[in-house]
């Protein structure tokens, strides 16, 4: 089409609003909007230009899809080179990022005021393809008097939008004079939108991997069939010493050759054998490394991305992990620690300081002192208090089994050993504490090994002939006369020594019977609190008997007594009456009492005052009253004639 037929029908289109009709439904409501717009349909010279300041912050806001369709647009540019079309690059507010082409393409676009800085929306030049296909988030072509001003008839242009997260980031596009019009330009600019989507894409998911990756503690290392090391996460690299070497020179061979012990690693990495959580030791220089290795195959049919994908776990750090869960158990601290009695105060203050230290320690009291509590407390004020506390009871394991729970066995060590082998609690505890309930109930027998792991700070699974490290605190715990235990040869003196570097012997209750007032009001909140009741207080006759009484079980046998007590009680004061079973064997155990009406004042130590009570409320119906009372009606009667009370 001739210059003048294109600026005739441009003008008829402008003239003839039912010629507007016969355009593109896209372009027709391009130019009802200019026209809303008052843009000047006459305009010949393009100069809605950004300032310098806007033009750098409209690049720095771009500075992504910049990076990404830069490479893009020069390849386009390159293909397009003769052909007099520019390429432009634009973002959102369709402002021009970046204009390129041969010589010839770009002296027309600066002749003509297309250059990076020009603003192309609707309401500055009219329509044009820039903003229709940001706008319509679809491409288009725009071809002479299909253009709203005078300015842009004499050109064509195909753009297509670029998206990235569902989102209009931009658009591509190719502009030229009208008469370089070519049916093909609008297939070039959806390839390189496309081709930038997917660099977008493919960028995103590879700083997706490479944060995932390196935030994983785990060492992750893919290997090729080569043997040649392609891949380290930063894990790996600090665990493998690799954190300034560049893994274009790193392999198999080079990292790990220098050791033979390293040999049937090298052979199941680079073969590409699957394994999972195979427990082995990497020999690195004078370092040994004890980890759990998982290696993948990688397929592909492409036998330059073959190879093996291996996770490197570390057995101190997965042991950490694990032992932080299944030792969490170091809840009490000092501050849970009731008592004023000033000789257990000194055996408070005695164990604060020894927590500090990582001497073993050996606590000496009767049964429920308080000895795990002390022991939890110990570890929470010591500098392992972020390691793992585990807490193992001798006396209640079979003496079969209390080795592997120590020491963990390997596979097939014995029968009915689990597959791939257990880990012990002296693994699980590295680095934090060991507390060893009721040790003086250990077989003698075992009493050997665990000496030698204290005096080595090192074990040997069963089954293994490995030594694993460890580091660990023990505390050790006992109710009996350790002494007299030794002479009966019943445990190794030797071994007694090494646990009791700092002994503590905890007074049992009757010796700090001055603390029992203070225990039972913060029992009572406690157990309240647990049970959901509502607050309780103690009689001060009750309390008075608590206190003289002797405790044979210690505190554990007191918050018993105390827990008892509160269930029974109906009201909110806890008489002796209701706890005096627990205390005089002999004496029978008394009922839950019944509520007295509001205001009342009865004293339920009385029997009588209880029965003739219990009697009014249920109108003198013998078998409602036995039943309130929870015994018989027999019962019932024979208490009636010893208070001489009327039975018909």
């Amino acid at each position: 089409m001739s210059w003048s037929d294109v600026k005739r029908v441009w003008k008829e289109l402008h003239k003839n609003p039912e010629a507007r009709k016969q355009l593109r439904p896209e372009i027709y409501d391009s130019w009802e909007r200019c026209y809303s717009y008052q843009v000047p349909q006459f305009l010949r010279n393009l100069t809605s230009i950004c300032s310098p300041e806007e033009f750098k912050k409209a690049c720095e806001d771009s500075k992504y899809l910049m990076e990404n369709a830069i490479p893009v647009m020069n390849r386009l540019s390159e293909f397009v080179k003769g052909t007099g079309f520019v390429v432009g690059l634009n973002d959102a507010n369709c402002v021009a990022l970046s204009v390129i082409g041969d010589k010839e393409a770009t002296e027309w676009s600066q002749r003509t005021n297309v250059v990076a800085g020009l603003i192309s929306t609707e309401d500055k030049v009219g329509t044009n393809g820039l903003p229709l296909s940001v706008s319509l988030a679809k491409p288009i072509s725009v071809c002479s008097y299909e253009h709203f001003c005078l300015s842009a008839v004499t050109t064509t242009s195909s753009f297509a939008p670029i998206i990235n997260n569902g989102r209009v980031v931009g658009s591509i596009g190719l502009i030229a004079p009208y008469e370089r019009i070519d049916r093909h330009t609008l297939g070039m600019v959806v390839m390189a939108a496309d081709h930038i989507q997917s660099t977008m894409i493919l960028n995103r998911v590879s700083n997706y991997h490479q944060v995932i990756t390196d935030s994983i503690t785990d060492g992750v290392m893919v290997v090729d069939l080569s043997g040649s090391i392609t891949y380290l996460n930063k894990s790996c690299q600090k665990m493998l010493g690799l954190e300034n070497c560049r893994i274009s020179n790193l392999s198999v061979q080079s990292v790990f050759g220098k050791n033979i012990r390293n040999e049937y690693f090298i052979n199941m990495v680079t073969r590409g054998q699957e394994t999972t959580d195979n427990l082995m030791h990497l020999y690195l220089g004078k370092r040994q490394i004890s980890c759990h290795i998982t290696c993948t195959p990688l397929y592909s049919s492409n036998p330059a991305d073959a190879g093996s994908v291996v996770i490197i776990r570390e057995s101190e750090q997965m042991n950490r992990i694990v032992g932080k869960w299944i030792g969490g158990s170091a809840k009490m601290t000092f501050d849970n620690i009731i008592g004023e009695n000033t000789r257990f105060r000194e055996i408070i203050n005695i164990a604060q300081s020894a927590s500090q230290s990582d001497s073993n320690v050996l606590l000496l009291g009767e049964s429920g002192t308080g000895k795990d509590i002390i022991a939890q407390a110990m570890h929470n004020n010591s500098p392992r208090r972020n390691n793992p506390y585990l807490a193992i009871n001798c006396a209640a394991l079979p003496r079969e089994l209390i080795a592997s729970e120590l020491f963990g066995y390997e596979e097939g060590a014995f029968t009915g050993a689990r597959k791939g082998g257990n880990i012990g609690k002296f693994e699980l505890a590295n680095q934090g504490t060991l507390f060893l309930d009721e040790i003086g109930d250990m077989p003698i027998d075992l009493q050997a090994s665990l000496l030698r792991v204290l005096e080595e700070k090192s074990i040997i699974r069963l089954g293994g002939n490995k030594l694993i490290p460890v580091n660990i605190r023990i505390i050790a715990a006992t109710n009996k006369n350790l002494e007299n235990e030794i002479a009966c040869n019943r445990f190794r003196r030797d071994l007694y020594y090494r646990l009791g570097v700092i002994r503590i012997v905890i007074p049992p209750l009757r010796e700090r019977a001055d603390d029992i007032p203070l225990l039972i009001r913060h029992f009572l909140k406690v157990i309240c609190k647990r049970y959901g009741k509502s607050p309780k207080t103690m009689s001060a006759n009750a309390v008075e008997r608590l206190t003289d009484y002797p405790w044979p079980g210690n505190i554990r046998e007191l918050q018993n007594v105390l827990e008892g007590g509160i269930q029974l009680a109906a009201g909110e004061r806890i008489d002796y009456s209701l706890i005096a079973h627990y205390l005089e064997p002999d004496r029978q155990s008394p009922q839950v009492q019944p509520q007295p009406p509001s205001g009342a004042d009865i004293d339920f130590t009385d029997e009588r005052m209880l029965l003739e009570y219990t009697l009014k409320k249920h109108f003198y119906n013998k078998t409602n009253t036995a039943r309130a009372l929870g015994i018989s009606r027999q019962s019932l009667y024979k208490r009636m004639k010893k208070y001489n009370m009327k039975t018909d």
